[in-house]
């Protein structure tokens, strides 16, 4: 597992330059042109946000020579954010997940999960269909199948109360993700399944 502190955006790795220059417009710092002359690198820059609550991104990546990440993470503070991109082998994000901060000590639970279904055979980013699914805490969940090209969507409510347990994570130290970017949990594999079979 490689770590790049690098922004990923229409199918691209982004270079350093560029992702800083994103988190300094979110952050309203200026690190941007230190990281240009080569006195910073995008690694210290996201390490230094992170130490002061401020938003930064990064890539996950199988070796240095991947050419799309395994997952692209944004971690936004501010908004108790934390949003993990799954990515295919094309490019796209098939999976989401957004985590939020809902205690005191900074837990994250993860509220929200996209799946996104592209048409097979297809490398572009036309899409047969897209599911939302939203948690509660309380173990009750909520899902919404949108069927773009017919122009319906489809609302679905869970019919008993599930163990949600495996869905709440430890807020991560600086370069300690293995928590957040677990793909497989096995609720959601359960629920997602029965979803995509419909």
């Amino acid at each position: 597992m490689v770590v790049k502190y690098l922004g990923f955006y229409l199918q691209k790795i982004k270079d350093q330059g560029s992702s800083v220059a994103l988190w300094d417009a979110w952050n309203k710092t200026k690190f941007e042109k230190k990281v240009e002359k080569g006195q910073l690198t995008s690694e210290e820059v996201a390490k230094y946000n992170h130490e002061h609550l401020l938003g930064y991104e990064f890539c996950v990546l199988q070796s240095k020579q991947s050419l799309y990440p395994d997952c692209f993470v944004t971690i936004v503070p501010r908004n108790q954010y934390i949003g993990v991109h799954f990515i295919d082998n094309e490019g796209r994000t098939y999976l989401k997940y957004h985590f939020g901060e809902v205690k005191e000590d900074r837990t994250l639970f993860l509220e929200e999960v996209w799946f996104t279904q592209y048409i097979v055979g297809n490398s572009s980013e036309d899409q047969e269909y897209r599911i939302h699914f939203v948690f509660d805490q309380d173990g009750t969940y909520a899902a919404r199948k949108y069927i773009d090209s017919k122009r319906k969507y489809e609302d679905y409510e869970g019919n008993q109360t599930l163990d949600f347990s495996g869905l709440y994570e430890k807020y991560p130290e600086f370069g300690q993700y293995q928590g957040i970017i677990q793909l497989e949990r096995p609720v959601l594999i359960d629920i997602i399944s029965g979803h995509k079979q419909r």
